[in-house]
């Protein structure tokens, strides 16, 4: 199997073989430049099956550093003193020469079929639902089709079940507001990589609801905006100058900004889908 450079910052790629994992399949860790991932590569697929990826995305509050991020002559830890480590270290995806403020799972990489939603029922429905509507509204594709609300709707963090899916959940680190996983294939070649399905789940660390009604909550429509973005096959930015920006990687209460898109989101959008 040919290892291929992988773009992009702070994911952590786990590939399969189909939707289970095989017992007695030696796995090979290595460490690909220039994002530093660490990809487990399977001697050889079983029985001949499609190879599948697992992409996780961390959506950090602001004031915790995500951790392993080389910052300077230090490695960011979570800590609630961002001063300990300057927030805007990372890799957007640009190549240099200054922050085009968007980057990408891997190159390549996107939905190619109409995708519906299930979400859970303690989530807004019209917040997810208008969050996916705009990213819709900016690119002639169809991204998403029909959605439904099901209370079996979760994050699937071990294999995936065919369904994108929203919902609460609680995981286990602080400062971490929501995560995104997305599943396909992101290290062939450009022509064959894709998503094939995406979740989020919302961390139950925060007081979640409408931050334009009460700037004291964190604003689902504003997270899930964020979080779509990845499905989508766009990665989080890093860098102070592109804070303004959706696909920026840290979040806070009251913030609603991520609920519409900036002009390098769109780009971002359209590379992969068309305008």
């Amino acid at each position: 199997m040919k290892k291929l450079i992988l773009v992009g910052t702070i994911l952590t790629v786990l590939i399969i073989a189909g939707v289970a994992i095989a017992q007695g399949v030696e796995r090979n860790p290595i460490t690909v430049v220039p994002s530093g991932r660490t990809v487990i590569v399977p001697d050889q697929a079983i029985n001949n099956s499609p190879v599948l990826e697992r992409a996780i995305f961390i959506h950090y509050k602001k004031g915790f550093a995500k951790p392993g991020t080389e910052c300077g002559n230090g490695v960011c830890e979570p800590s609630e003193n961002p001063k300990n480590c300057p927030q805007d270290c990372g890799n957007n995806g640009n190549g240099g020469g200054g922050p085009k403020c968007y980057g990408f799972l891997s190159k390549g990489a996107k939905l190619k079929l109409v995708e519906n939603l299930t979400i859970h029922p303690d989530l807004n429905l019209s917040a997810i639902l208008d969050s996916a509507s705009q990213w819709d509204s900016y690119t002639l594709a169809t991204l998403f089709g029909n959605h439904s609300v099901d209370s079996t709707a979760n994050w699937d963090s071990e294999f995936p079940d065919g369904r994108n899916e929203f919902s609460f959940g609680d995981y286990p680190q602080a400062g971490v507001i929501g995560v995104a996983i997305a599943w396909g294939c992101f290290s062939g070649p450009p022509k064959t990589r894709e998503i094939i399905e995406f979740d989020v789940m919302f961390d139950t660390d925060f007081v979640w609801g409408d931050a334009e009604n009460n700037p004291e909550l964190m604003d689902l429509q504003n997270i899930a905006t964020h979080e779509i973005g990845h499905g989508l096959g766009l990665d989080d930015l890093y860098e102070s100058s592109c804070s303004e920006i959706t696909m920026y990687g840290y979040s806070n209460y009251g913030e609603t900004k991520k609920r519409t898109l900036e002009q390098p989101d769109i780009t971002g959008l359209q590379k992969l889908y068309g305008i």
